[in-house]
């Protein structure tokens, strides 16, 4: 994989992930989170997040 592509896909895992946490500390101070119809949009930055980081990181190998 690129680099360029490998850096975009961490870079916007990481911008998914930050909006994906200030989803979810919104909706931990309004309160029942099960209920609140934010919660998809929440889980969905949050599921983004991860397969952008999954992408980014796939082919990684451990360093000895």
């Amino acid at each position: 994989m690129k680099l360029y592509i490998r850096v975009t896909a961490l870079t916007l895992g990481a911008l998914f992930l930050v909006a994906a946490a200030a989803a979810g500390v919104e909706l931990w101070r309004e309160g029942d989170l099960l209920a609140n119809p934010k919660l998809k949009p929440a889980a969905a930055w949050l599921m983004s997040a991860a397969l952008f980081l999954a992408i980014g990181l796939r082919g990684w190998r451990r360093r000895p």
